[in-house]
């Protein structure tokens, strides 16, 4: 794996924020999901080796970012705060950026043509960073954390503040770097955001990780056990009202024709789709009417208090659980 931890814990002053954190990420986009107070800023910082964990380890490619500096090389960070001059150039920032990790004039001027190509800023180069919009800025954060081309990416709030169509640019260029082998851990609030962006998600709770999987294993797992059912949206070529009622369901309609029905499980999803194909319906659509990580980041913030999280199976922990 790209980037992992064994048994992770850290903190500030003799109080623990982080407890037991172990993660195995490989390539892809990573989403960081937790409460306010969760430990993810703090989780952002020792893995960018910036603050020492009281125990455990971090590994990126093999080599711990503590203990052998070169290995920070492989790390790149972008809070939600770009760290740019307002007064110097787009080009002159990155060329600033560039001196300060080291590298040597022919190197800097090969990256910063990179980068800015990279992230589509030529058009940008020589505009002043404080007359950009939001979304500008975060593709120039981008652009500044490529510079030393890392092998991981961890990018805090990466899309907070920006328009829904810079949203989705930034979610094009961090789906290119995935699928160029990078590992990027992302942090957001944005539930409809990230289910759009993850490949799969972390869960941290009270500086532990209490779920990792897709969006939908998520729900499963954390929700299930609450005996919580699942809401479906149905659109059909014809009227599902009558179909949906003979087989014990009771629709209630949606918006452009669809239907909303409850179901238990995904289990369930399966069969009623194919006792509605049995019965000459032809679906257009099936999916969940709610947010599905919406639903398990409110559900995990309404059980902290419950001590539902106070005694995690490890498999659970781990992504393993069935």
């Amino acid at each position: 794996m790209a980037l992992s931890t064994t048994e992770l814990s850290a903190g500030y002053r003799g109080r623990t924020v982080l407890r037991d954190v172990t993660l195995d990420l490989g390539p892809g986009i990573h989403v960081l999901l937790g409460p306010n107070g969760a430990g993810k800023t703090t989780l952002f910082r020792v893995l960018a080796a910036v603050l020492a964990p009281t125990s455990g380890r971090v590994g990126v490619a093999g080599r711990d970012p503590h203990r052998d500096t070169e290995a920070k090389r492989l790390i790149g960070i972008a809070g939600h705060r770009a760290a740019l001059s307002p007064r110097l150039t787009v080009a002159d920032n990155l060329r600033y950026w560039s001196r300060v990790l080291g590298q040597p004039r022919d190197r800097r001027r090969e990256r910063v043509a990179h980068v800015l190509s990279l992230f589509d800023l030529d058009d940008l180069a020589d505009r002043t960073a404080g007359t950009l919009s939001r979304g500008q800025v975060q593709r120039v954060a981008l652009a500044k954390v490529m510079l030393d081309d890392p092998l991981v990416l961890l990018l805090d709030e990466p899309t907070t503040g920006m328009d829904p169509e810079a949203t989705a640019g930034l979610r094009e260029h961090l789906r290119a770097l995935a699928a160029d082998g990078r590992t990027i851990l992302a942090s957001t609030h944005d539930m409809h955001e990230a289910q759009l962006l993850a490949d799969d998600v972390t869960l941290l709770a009270g500086g532990r990780v209490v779920g990792q999987g897709t969006p939908q294993q998520l729900r499963t797992r954390v929700m299930a056990a609450d005996g919580r059912g699942l809401r479906l949206r149905l659109r059909a070529r014809a009227d599902l009202t009558g179909p949906l009622s003979r087989l014990g369901y009771r629709p209630v309609p949606d918006r452009d024709g669809a239907v909303l029905v409850d179901v238990a499980d995904d289990a369930e999803t399966e069969t009623l789709v194919e006792r509605l194909t049995a019965e000459g319906v032809g679906l257009r659509e099936v999916a969940p009417a709610n947010n599905t990580l919406e639903e398990v980041f409110l559900h995990l913030k309404s059980s902290l208090g419950n001590g539902l999280w106070d005694d995690i199976p490890g498999d659970v922990q781990s992504g393993k659980a069935p």
